[in-house]
């Protein structure tokens, strides 16, 4: 279920008309920067804009990162349980992850203010590692608790 709920939330999020999704980045931008900005409530309006420009990219490209990061490792867990080779469970939820990162860009060619970019699918790739790493760790830390409550936890 997790596979499928961050899968469909990729997908909406990339279904957003290009000026909905702007709005979005930035209300998620300015968040941000009042949370790790010291005045940032008082700054002025050109002050600003000229942090949400910088910043704005940034958020962007993180939110990319962690949807993927999120969904390898959702995959990685999953694989646990109908993979018998454990040392292909990260390679196979990355590779997945980076196949619909590449599908994810190619859905934004058919939405108004949208458009394909090698660089999300690297970026997308790049967190579909990582989310695959740390789902993998996740599974070795729950084996290791498994196995020290002798298995009480199944």
């Amino acid at each position: 279920m997790a596979v499928i709920a961050v899968a469909v939330m990729i997908f909406l999020f990339s279904a957003q008309e290009g000026e909905d999704s702007a709005m979005l980045s930035q209300g998620v931008t300015e968040w941000v920067l009042r949370l790790l900005v010291p005045g940032y409530a008082d700054f002025t309006v050109a002050q600003k804009l000229a942090y949400l420009e910088r910043a704005g990219l940034v958020v962007r490209k993180l939110a990319h990162f962690t949807e993927f990061a999120l969904l390898a490792a959702a995959l990685s867990v999953h694989l646990h349980y109908i993979m018998a080779n454990f040392r292909r469970i990260a390679p196979t939820a990355w590779a997945v992850a980076t196949l619909y990162a590449g599908t994810d860009e190619l859905h934004q060619m058919f939405v108004g203010g949208r458009g394909p970019a090698i660089r999300d699918v690297a970026i997308d790739s790049a967190g579909a590692l990582t989310g695959a790493l740390v789902g993998i760790g996740v599974i070795l830390l729950w084996r290791r608790v498994r196995q020290r409550n002798g298995n009480r936890l199944a």
